[in-house]
């Protein structure tokens, strides 16, 4: 699994002529990694002096930012594993009868990975905010990295969404995923504006 293999192997991985692991698989360790940083705030600030009434809500965050942490890193293998099902429908004889039928289901699969991805990036830019406004002053940038982590997670698990939709038949299912990633781009635009603000006053401060 490539979650389980050295860092190092894993960008030779993406380097490499293969398609797969690919965007995908970057965006969701990307969201990892942002959802690594907002727990690190957490650990520096809980428990310490000046931040006792941050303590009760930035427990919660890290709680959920290791679950995020955590759904993230699996989706590295999931996307890969996605896709590698996309490559074989299309290598199905044009044929076979069930040739579009398979694809189309392989491509609504590799769409289904990403968008949890990206879903995950909003949500860990929300709690990156938090941190970035009650968390450890000394760590504020390290929330501003976790913004910014999600954030090209987030993005870079659309363009990957948007992609399999091209190649798609199913309208209602396009319409609709659609909608939500449009949702979330916004969401993301404005939160990372937000983070930005919080973080740049504080280092100006």
């Amino acid at each position: 699994m490539l979650k389980d293999i050295k860092l190092y192997e894993f960008l030779d991985e993406l380097a490499s002529p293969s398609a797969a692991p690919g965007g995908g698989s970057a965006s969701a360790l990307l969201c990892s990694t942002a959802a690594s940083l907002v727990c690190m705030v957490c650990h520096l600030t809980i428990g310490k002096k000046g931040y006792e009434e941050s303590e009760h809500e930035l427990k919660r965050v890290l709680e959920e930012a290791e679950v995020l942490r955590k759904k993230a890193e699996g989706l590295i293998d999931g996307d890969t594993n996605a896709f590698k099902e996309v490559i074989a429908a299309y290598k199905i004889p044009e044929e076979d009868a069930k040739r579009s039928i398979i694809i189309q289901n392989a491509l609504k699969n590799a769409t289904a990975t990403p968008l949890e991805v990206a879903r995950i990036g909003v949500r860990i830019l929300e709690l990156a905010k938090i941190v970035a406004f009650r968390g450890n002053v000394n760590s504020v940038s390290d929330a501003g990295g976790a913004a910014l982590a999600a954030g090209a997670g987030l993005y870079g698990a659309i363009f990957n969404v948007k992609i399999n939709l091209k190649s798609m038949n199913d309208e209602t299912f396009k319409g609709s995923t659609k909608i939500e990633l449009n949702a979330l781009e916004e969401r993301g635009k404005i939160l990372l504006e937000e983070v930005n603000g919080i973080v740049s006053f504080k280092l100006s401060n």
